[in-house]
């Protein structure tokens, strides 16, 4: 097994991972809106937390789910120019729509850097319990910069014609 695939080995399994936590994040939030309409609806005592972190909660489990929709390549994708202008060209096509994927993320990810860091500096926070939003933000920048690196792999597979199906069982089976 080659470098490339040992990498998109680990990256699948660690974006795997991710979009795991995003999504018990996700249920987690859930289960506690739930709770927060049920006392505020019998008990007239909600659950402030609940309705002053959502926002920053489901981003950040948002942007876990990220890095597995590049390095499983579930981004949207348009197949029928191989049709047209055949499949050599249709291939520099997808590699000319891959650069242009990873160069928008890297820059998603260049400038959440930047709103994070404002965040830190300002001193914002949540508008009731004043929880502190940067590392909220920070979190969400770090998935941004693992959607990026998986996104690059992605990139390199389409470049070099690799086909992880091709590859021997490993890291990326475990999941």
């Amino acid at each position: 097994m080659g470098v490339l695939m040992r990498a998109e080995a680990a990256a699948r399994l660690l974006a795997r991972s991710l979009a795991v936590a995003g999504l018990l994040l996700l249920m987690g939030l859930a289960v506690a809106t739930l709770l927060d309409g049920l006392l505020r609806f019998f008990f007239s005592r909600p659950i402030d937390a609940v309705r002053d972190v959502n926002g920053v909660i489901v981003a950040v489990a948002a942007a876990a789910c990220f890095p597995l929709a590049m390095i499983e390549r579930t981004n949207i994708t348009i197949r029928f120019l191989t049709v047209f202008v055949g499949s050599s060209a249709g291939r520099i096509a997808d590699i000319g729509a891959a650069i242009l994927v990873t160069v928008t993320l890297f820059g998603m990810a260049a400038r959440f850097f930047i709103f994070a860091m404002q965040a830190l500096q300002n001193g914002d926070a949540t508008w009731m319990l004043g929880i502190p939003t940067g590392p909220f933000w920070f979190a969400v920048d770090a998935m941004l910069w693992i959607a990026v690196f998986c996104q690059i792999l992605a990139l390199a597979r389409d470049i070099t014609g690799a086909d992880p199906s091709q590859s021997k069982p490993g890291l990326h089976d475990a999941i």
